[in-house]
């Protein structure tokens, strides 16, 4: 079994300190002495999974976070009680939200759906999914812009800002402050729903907390679809298809680089990484990252210069693991 990539990453040529040194004679009399010039740093393989782990993963639980506010502010409002308009809920795998209907009709506003011209105000407090792998924490503003539920497939669209708004999940914990727009579309047939999101950041911050490691970005410019498909209300997998621009720091190290994916990046029901590609660019690299099979394979182009410096093949756990 291949042994998981440590957990910090090195700096870029660390894996280069034998890298030689070129002496350059003085020309001339005087006895003037040698003078050194180092090597160029070589690009390493942790610096380049570190970055192509977190590029990926920023993105996409970004997408996931709005996604999330939308999916569980739906359910929230198909349990308000009857009559009522503002009511602390329960949510379905835990927790609670308070939830507060203004805009559109009194009508539409009690028929516990979610109608153009709308505005919900939502407080979640440990507010949990139905299968309790998903916990929400912080505030939402939603104004609903269009809703048809006449048509197949159903649309919704959306915009919204969240105030430090944290998606906890096994895997580690993100929290979002910003602004997004969302629109949707919703078929169903024997059980089996697919919802397709488009999701918009123009800017937000965002702080994860991975492999117990953090990290604080500056996300803008997202645009994203993600289609999730589900059975009798259980997801079974899920597909990212998207890109944006990152600055920021991860585990001690400065980022700026954009990512976009080629196609979908899928995932299976439990949210594991099955198969993609996308591609980082950094100011002084570009990497590459292909997934099949439960392998990683990058390459990477050390100066932007078009040649392919290096080639690496790992595991998808390890580049998970390199998250933070």
């Amino acid at each position: 079994m291949t042994a998981p990539l440590p957990t910090r990453f090195a700096p870029p040529g660390l894996a280069a300190l034998a890298c030689g040194i070129l002496l350059s004679s003085c020309g001339g009399g005087g006895g003037g002495g040698a003078t050194p010039v180092l090597s160029v740093p070589t690009l390493s393989q942790l610096d380049a999974t570190a970055t192509s782990a977190n590029a990926a993963s920023s993105g996409e639980d970004a997408a996931l976070a709005v996604d999330s506010v939308v999916d569980r502010t739906s359910a929230l409002a198909l349990a308000m009680p009857a009559g009522v308009v503002s009511a602390t809920v329960a949510c379905a795998g835990g927790g609670s939200a308070t939830l507060s209907i203004s805009g559109g009709t009194l009508a539409g506003q009690l028929d516990g759906q979610l109608d153009a011209g709308e505005h919900y105000s939502v407080v979640f407090a440990r507010c949990s999914d139905s299968a309790g792998s998903a916990r929400l924490n912080g505030s939402a503003e939603l104004d609903v812009i269009g809703a048809d539920r006449s048509t197949s497939p159903e649309t919704l669209s959306l915009r919204l800002s969240v105030d430090h708004l944290e998606l906890a999940q096994p895997s580690g914990t993100v929290t979002l402050d910003g602004t997004a727009s969302a629109s949707r579309s919703i078929t169903g047939s024997n059980g089996t729903t697919t919802t397709v999101s488009h999701i918009s950041v123009p800017s937000a911050t965002l702080a994860t907390a991975f492999n117990g490691r953090g990290a604080q970005f500056t996300l803008s410019d997202l645009d994203a679809t993600r289609t999730v498909t589900s059975v009798d209300g259980v997801t079974t997998a899920s597909r990212f298809d998207g890109r944006m621009t990152l600055t920021g720091s991860a585990d001690g190290r400065s980022l700026s680089l954009t990512f976009a994916t080629t196609g979908n990046v899928t995932h299976d029901g439990t949210g594991a990484l099955v198969s993609g590609s996308w591609t980082v660019v950094r100011p002084d690299a570009t990497i590459t990252t292909t997934v099949a099979n439960g392998l990683v394979f990058m390459t990477a182009d050390g100066g932007n210069d078009g040649t392919i410096d290096h080639t690496w093949t790992s595991t998808t756990a390890e580049l998970q693991a390199a998250a933070g």
